[in-house]
């Protein structure tokens, strides 16, 4: 999950207490909008800063696993924000800070202490400059952390301590000036970029000065250097490196940094976090700009001749004249850090201290201005009482979370308080097979909640759902918190699924029994507390697989046994705390890396110690377990537990899903007999992919938990319908194409998947099967109900155990089993669509989505977050919104009744504007709305409180009444409000992008099931089982069966139905149309087309289509303008113009062949592979990118040389704007864009692109859409025959195009190429006809000469693919019957190459392919056994039943003729053309005996018919018929009703 091939959304839940944040590294940017703080723990926190001084912390950062040791810009370009972070263990990451994106990250093996951004004069791009625990200075690259060269010392290498890079005024070059930790100044001097890896020093000195803090050369005078140490700081000549003065510490306090303020005033801090002023004797410093400040002060002060002049002029030491402290009497945990911002605007300069505080406060000091006489004022006062600065703002991040309406909300808020406060929660754990969340306490109490419901609790505004009604269930046992928790079956199937285990502070393990709550056993084998417990890997030896392993403080390891109830074994002796567990289960060796490096290696059958290793051994021995270990990383570090749970639990299961699921349906009917007798326990059979993961998170050991959702939108489709699927009926199934149809879909699939008839009557028994079982056990279950008996509690939950889809769900077969609540991915589909749900735009639809799809508007605003690369992500924190939300309610001055009627207004403009796709959907809501008057009733019925129900009537009521009559609404409300209409879209395009294609895959996904809103989900969704459920007024369940319901009943069902759709397709309009306009440009950050280009062939169909559909929206919301410049950006990525050696299209034998397969299948999605990336992978994405983004813009842009046969109504209405580069006068883009996806498409799999992969599937898509602007540059029949070569086993590996679940990658690629095949043919018919007329003659003439090789004749495409052929001619007949008519003959011979010759003869055509005898100029005789075709230009064509056979032309009439058909006997023909108004009869060549002297068929008499009357619109296939009404006369029926009878 954490590669971003899947989408995952993840939301925060904070809790009432701000996460620690002890700073140890701030840094402003440029622009001081933002300032970005790194902390102790890893963590990176960024803030706002706006015009009025306020800080607002945007979101907090994780990835890094030790403390950050120093933060720098990573891009000198205003729009891109990037910051660069390097942590204490080498780590370093490149991040956006717009919404928290790791960009790039590694690990080095050196620790910076200290890293300066910089453009060299030489170079185009900013340069990282880095010191620290090395003796060189590195200078890297920021966008791919490559060491581009370093700088090194001859004389006295040591640890650099500071450096600083200064740019000479008046010469070429630049200067690197360091000092070492044993006080040696060292000078590099860079004239252009060194063509060597090293460059050496050309200057050093030995000075006075130990491990200095900072070395900062001053910009107005470059003479100037200030050296800080802890104990002085002293300022030096740069020339010569003369001291020119000093002064020493301050008592208690060290010095910890400094900067110049201006040509003789400098700024230092100290360790205290305060900051002193200075004023540097100007007699002693050197320098022009000295000399020139000099004689200004001169001229305003008194004549040099006054004594006054000379006394006040020469002092020999700086001295301090402001000071800048907090007065915070608060003592500190660790010294601050701190930072000068100096910006020299364009008004006047800023010159700002910033500060960060192991409390986590920022604090900001704007410098005074401070003018010469009041410096003299200072100077005759005491030393002591120095004038002092109070900061211009501060704040915590608890300050924040205080300042807030409602604290944020923590996962058990309201639910099990003490006292009316919630408790720290201390380990949490989620268990995704039961929808459970297990959380530990400090006070040693283990709560079990369901989780989709107390989150619902805590963010939206939800009427039925009370804390009182959540069965919560709490186990008692430990003294202390609960460290840590494990629930072994989440990790394998091997384990109880009702054991559950908790460590506590108190040093023991206890094994409970989750679904009783019983203490099953308590192990006491640690002695300290447990820090974690993880399980073994599934190939150890039997006794340990039913162990688990723990962990303690004591630094002590042991193996439990669930089994036996008692410890296998102890290791103890760790000198130092257990970082990692690896194993070498064949060796049977555990392996124990401790924090000191130290690993020790252990048997686990005897508890042995095998051997304690060092240094590269043990990292070596480390790195060589077995891989399908996954490594823990001790608990002391969340992020990266948290990393290692997002790596670990979703990529491989999912890869084996989409294989699982075919294997599955093609087992189906086993499969489900097995089922029948002996019932698996039914967690197997779901998907393994988790629709929602729940993880705490703390930033430091001492805070309590906050908990991040993971929404995992690919797994919520799947589950969606999986359950779907498993709810049919076998007639629904056969409906829709036997396995899913989707009503949206627009390709009807005619080859569905093939069963034999007995698997087909197996199928429908089971189902019969399951559906009598089903029944039988709801109407137990009513008349149980109806006798007041209370349903089993099970697990806690009080509500009714409902029957599932597969009755092995049920909790009372199984009791020991485990408790499943079936409506369980509707409950997460219901919240996570709540959440993300765009509200407070259209009022109407507001209206809608709560009245008859149950969502539920968020009573707060929803801290979202983001995940990158590998497992690093950022999390919003919660007061952001009120910078967005302030300027907001500025903007509209307190009335709020009026926005709404404005908001109102702008709607209905917006759905006037865009009458394409809004004006109908209005149209129809309004409609359902009125036909809603009908299943009012229903709904009287769905909702147990009366007062609801009269809100529904009062809903209807007119705005300007509502806008009146409300009561203004309370500022969290409003804030809200604001929030998900406006702040949301304005975090970042990545968040938009994310948020958009989820909410609109999931509606869509939705609107394609029956049954799909969340009232009825609540209910029961067993309706379709004619035995609906519903709830009265007095919240009892009343059961109605189909007979006495009657047929109105189902009528109000549909008609909710078709609203329910409605209103799920009018949410994914909203969200993928109308949003940019709804939200305004100032708040809306547009999706990023980067990403959706990489989606375009995702693996779930819904995501897929959801990213195309964005991305074309997107495309023609930006205008020509736009695309222009999408097109400028993208187009020298296409790989004709990149350098050979990296191109995707390179000779795969050239290049080298680098061990990157596994990169390609992520090369569109979305995210670069776990190693390094070499340049060649990063440029090969980016061409992969570029293919498919000019792929998209010239097949939807581009122009075609004659209009497309789908789009010309289109073209009627000039809609077609032609872009730039696809136009007919400037095709080079075109061309380049067409060879780029052919190659793909054609090229055979090499390790650089193996067959199947997303980019070869958007290469085949685009090739179907753009085909038209393609075609001339394309070798066409090669084309076609590498699209037919990947359909050629479709109907085995496709159920049907639009069946949604992940199919294996040949399958899909398989499905990708019918639907470009279906493209084409319908676009372009004539081309694809008779280009597969070519190539099925010139297949012919090779068959017919038999010196050509066997084997290749009959592994010819053409042979394999005979049945998708025939599948596009089908569709061809469908849809073009005219084009099919015109090239009749050309389709015949293809026909005929694909039909099998002896079942033809035996069977006949109209049975073998009904859809050409449609067409009156094609008969087949029965007799003779012969195909008639006549032909446009007036031929008779003749086929005779033989392999490999040429056609045969006879001329017949001078217009095309329009109806053949042949007597019953077999002996005549009779052919029609209106072209020449001529009916003639022929003489079929009836061949004498043995065959010899055929004679050839003539025409034996011809009638002149009347006239018929052709206009331009005429349908010439309905004008006539011909019909034998015996073996001699025959009837020539034409359109307009008249009979001729005409006869031999």
């Amino acid at each position: 999950m954490s590669s971003a091939s899947n989408l995952a959304v993840p939301m925060v839940l904070w809790g009432r207490y701000a996460p620690t944040h002890c700073i140890s590294a701030i840094l402003m940017t440029a622009d001081m909008k933002n300032i970005v703080t790194g902390c102790n723990d890893g963590q990176i926190c960024i803030w706002d800063l706006n015009e009025n001084w306020q800080l607002y912390p945007r979101s907090m950062l994780f990835g890094h696993t030790t403390a950050i040791s120093c933060l720098a810009l990573g891009s000198d370009n205003p729009l891109t924000s990037y910051v660069v972070s390097a942590s204490e263990n080498g780590e370093m990451c490149l991040w956006d800070i717009t919404d928290g994106r790791c960009i790039e990250h590694t690990k080095m093996s050196i620790v910076h202490t200290d890293i300066n951004a910089y453009r060299f004069r030489s170079s185009k791009e900013l340069r990282l400059v880095c010191n620290g625990y090395y003796p060189e200075i590195h200078v890297i690259d920021p966008l791919s952390f490559e060491l581009l060269w370093s700088l090194c010392s001859k004389l006295a290498p040591d640890w650099i301590s500071a450096c600083c890079v200064l740019r000479p005024v008046k010469r070429e070059d630049d200067v690197v000036l360091a000092v070492s930790n044993s006080g040696t100044v060292k000078v590099w001097t860079l004239a252009s970029e060194p063509k060597t890896k090293s460059v050496y020093e050309d200057e050093s000195k030995q000075i006075r000065c130990l491990n200095a803090q900072t070395l900062t050369c001053c910009p107005y005078n470059q003479r100037t250097v200030l050296i800080v140490c802890s104990k002085y700081w002293q300022i030096y000549d740069a020339g010569d490196f003369t001291l020119l003065c000093s002064e020493s510490n301050r008592v208690g306090e060290r010095w910890a940094g400094g900067d110049f303020i201006s040509v003789d005033r400098v700024i230092v801090w100290s360790n205290d976090g305060k900051g002193y002023l200075y004023k540097l004797p100007t007699n002693l410093l050197k320098g022009k700009a000295i000399t020139r400040s000099r004689r200004q002060s001169v001229s305003s002060d008194a004549s040099p001749d006054s004594p006054d002049y000379h006394r006040q002029h020469q002092p020999t030491s700086p001295h301090a004249y402001y000071i800048l402290d907090l007065y915070a009497e608060q003592s500190l945990v660790c010294s601050p850090a701190m930072m000068f911002f100096r910006s020299e605007g364009e008004t006047a300069p800023r010159r700002l201290l910033l500060r960060g505080d192991s409390e986590g406060r920022v604090v900001i000091w704007k410098l005074p201005e401070v003018s010469e006489r009041q410096m003299t004022l200072v100077r005759q006062e005491s030393f002591d009482r120095l004038p002092a600065l109070p900061p211009r703002c501060k704040t915590t991040l608890q300050e924040v979370w205080d300042s807030l309406y409602r604290p944020p909300a923590g996962v058990l808020d309201g639910l099990c308080d003490e006292n009316r406060q919630s408790l720290h929660i201390s380990s949490t754990i989620y268990i995704p097979s039961q929808g459970k969340l297990v959380c530990g306490r400090i006070n040693g109490t283990i709560v079990i909640v369901p989780a989709t419901q107390s989150v619902m609790l805590q963010l939206l505004t939800t009427k039925t759902l009370k804390a009182d009604n959540i069965p919560t269930k709490i186990l008692q046992g430990h003294d202390g918190r609960v460290t840590c928790l494990l629930y072994p079956f989440n990790e394998s199937t091997r384990y109880e699924p009702q054991h559950l285990l908790s460590g506590g502070a108190d040093f023991s393990v206890i094994l409970w029994d989750m679904n009783s709550g019983y203490k099953i056993h308590t192990f006491t084998v640690h002695g300290g507390e447990l820090t974690q417990m993880l399980v073994p890997p599934g190939n150890c030896n039997t006794r340990i697989l039913s162990a688990v392993c723990s962990v303690a403080s004591d630094h002590s390891v042991a193996l439990l046994s669930m089994k036996e109830r008692k410890c296998i074994m102890l290791a103890g002796r760790h000198l130092f705390p257990v970082q990692t567990i690896r194993w070498r289960p064949l060796d049977d060796f555990m392996v124990v890396s401790c924090s000191d490096g130290t690993v020790y290696v252990w048997q686990m059958e005897t508890g042995h110690l095998d051997r304690v290793v060092h240094g590269i051994t043990a990292e070596e021995i480390l790195n060589n377990c077995d891989e399908n270990a996954t490594p823990m990383e001790s608990l002391t570090n969340p992020s990266l537990t948290l990393a290692q749970a997002l790596k670990r639990r979703n990529l491989a299961t999912f890869k084996n899903l989409a294989q699982q699921k075919l294997q599955q349906q093609q087992a189906a009917a086993q499969h489900q007999q097995q089922q029948l007798t002996q019932r698996p326990p039914p967690e197997m059979l779901k998907p393994t992919g988790y629709p929602l993961l729940i993880q705490g998170v703390r930033t430091n050991t001492r805070d309590p938990d906050s908990h991040v959702l993971f929404f995992d939108t690919e797994a919520l489709i799947v589950q969606l319908l999986t359950e779907e699927y498993a709810t049919m009926s076998p007639g629904e199934l056969e409906a829709r194409g036997l396995i899913g149809m989707t009503e949206d879909q627009l390709i009807k699939s005619s080859g569905g998947l093939e069963l034999s008839d007995t698997q087909q009557k197996l199928m429908g028994f089971i189902a019969k099967a399951k559906e009598k079982a089903e029944n039988v056990g709801q109407k137990i279950q009513a008349r149980a109900e109806t006798a007041g008996l209370v349903p089993v509690q099970t697990g806690g939950r009080l509500t009714p155990t409902r029957m599932s889809a597969s009755p092995s769900r049920r909790s009372n077969t199984k009791p020991d089993g485990l408790v499943v609540n079936d409506n369980l991915t509707l409950e997460i589909a219901q919240f996570f669509m709540s959440c993300l749900h765009a509200w407070g735009l259209d009022p109407d639809l507001d209206r809608l989505c709560v009245n008859k799809l149950g969502l539920l508007k968020p009573q707060c605003p929803i801290s979202f977050g983001l995940l990158s690369r590998q497992g690093h992500m950022s999390l919003m924190l919660p007061g952001w919104h009120k910078r967005v939300c302030q300027e907001e309610l500025v903007g509209i001055s307190g009335d709020i009744g009026k926005t709404t009627l404005a908001d109102q207004a702008r709607t209905a403009a917006m759905k006037g504007m865009d009458k394409g796709t809004a004006d109908e959907s209005s149209k129809k809501t309004l409609l359902a709305q009125r036909s809603g008057s009908v299943p009012f009733d229903v709904e009287h019925l769905l909702f147990s409180d009366g007062d609801l129900e009269s809100e529904l009537r009062h809903n209807t009521s007119s705005e300007d009444q509502k806008a009146a009559s409300r009561p203004p609404l309370s500022a969290l409300q409003e804030e809200t409000r604001i929030f998900s209409a406006k702040a949301r879209w304005k975090i970042s395009s990545g968040v938009t992008t994310q948020h958009l294609l989820s909410v609109i895959s999931v509606a869509n996904t939705l609107m394609g099931m029956s049954h799909a809103s969340f009232i009825f989900g609540k209910q029961s969704r067993s309706r379709r089982k004619g035995n609906s459920q519903f709830t009265n007024h007095h919240g009892i369940i009343m059961n109605e069966t189909d007979s006495d319901a009657g047929s109105e009943d189902e009528d109000s069902v549909s008609i909710l139905q078709a609203q329910i759709k409605q209103g799920w397709s009018l949410l994914a309009a909203l969200h993928c149309v109308l949003l940019p306009e709804l939200v305004g440009p100032a708040h809306y950050q547009s999706p990023q087309l980067e990403m959706l280009a990489r989606r375009w062939q995702d693996r779930c169909l819904e995501i897929r289509e959801a990213a195309q559909a964005l991305l074309l929206a997107e495309l023609r919301r930006i205008g020509p303008e736009g695309r222009k410049a999408i097109i400028d950006e993208w187009s020298p990525y296409l790989p004709t113009y990149v350098d050979p050696q990296h191109s995707l299209l390179s000779d795969p034998q050239r290049g080298e062949e680098d061990e990157e397969e596994e990169d390609d299948e992520q090369m569109l999605a979305g995210d670069s592979p776990a190693h390094k990336v070499s340049v060649s992978f990063e440029s090969r994405r980016k061409q992969a990118t570029a293919i498919v983004m000019l792929g998209v813009i010239g097949a939807e842009f581009g122009h075609e040389i004659e209009p497309n046969r789908r789009k010309v109504e289109e073209i009627k209405k000039g809609k077609r704007n032609v872009q730039e580069g696809f136009s007919l006068t400037n095709y080079n883009l075109s061309r380049h864009t067409s060879k780029a996806l052919t190659f793909l498409l054609l090229t055979p799999p090499s390790p650089r692109l193996p067959s199947n992969t997303p980019i070869r599937r958007a290469a085949i898509d685009l090739l179907g859409r753009g085909f038209t602007v393609w075609e001339p540059y394309l070798d066409v029949s090669s084309v076609l025959l590498g699209l037919l070569e990947l359909c050629v086993d479709a109907d085995r590996l496709l159920p049907s195009m639009s069946y949604g679940l992940p199919l294996t990658p040949a399958a899909d690629a398989c499905r990708s190429a019918r639907h470009a095949l279906s493209l084409i043919a319908t676009a372009r018919p004539p081309a694809l006809i008779i280009t597969m007329a070519k190539e099925v003659a010139r297949y012919n003439a090779l068959a017919q000469n038999t010196q050509s090789q066997h084997a290749q004749i009959l592994n010819s495409v053409l042979v394999r693919a005979k049945q998708e052929i025939l599948h596009v001619i089908e569709l061809l007949v469908e849809k073009m019957p005219n084009d099919v008519a015109d090239l009749i003959c050309e389709v015949m011979d293809v026909t005929m190459h694909c039909l099998e010759i002896t079942q033809l003869k035996a069977k006949g055509l109209q049975e073998l392919f009904p859809a050409v005898c449609r067409f009156s100029m094609v008969s087949y005789c029965g007799q003779t056994k012969r195909i008639w075709v006549g032909a446009k230009n007036g031929g008779l064509a003749l086929y005779e039943m033989k392999q490999h056979a040429k056609c045969q032309l006879i001329p017949g009439h001078h217009g095309p003729i329009i109806a053949v058909s042949v007597n019953p006997d077999g002996k005549f023909l009779a052919t029609f053309s209106h072209v020449d108004s001529k009916l003639k009869f022929w003489q079929t060549a009836s061949s004498s005996l043995f065959g010899i002297g055929s004679q050839q068929t003539k025409c034996i008499r011809q009638y002149t018919t009347a006239p018929c009357q052709v206009t331009p619109v005429t349908n010439i296939l309905k004008l006539v018929r011909l019909v034998w009404i015996d073996n001699r006369t025959v009837v020539l029926l034409t359109v307009d009703g008249t009979e001729t009878k005409y006869s031999v």
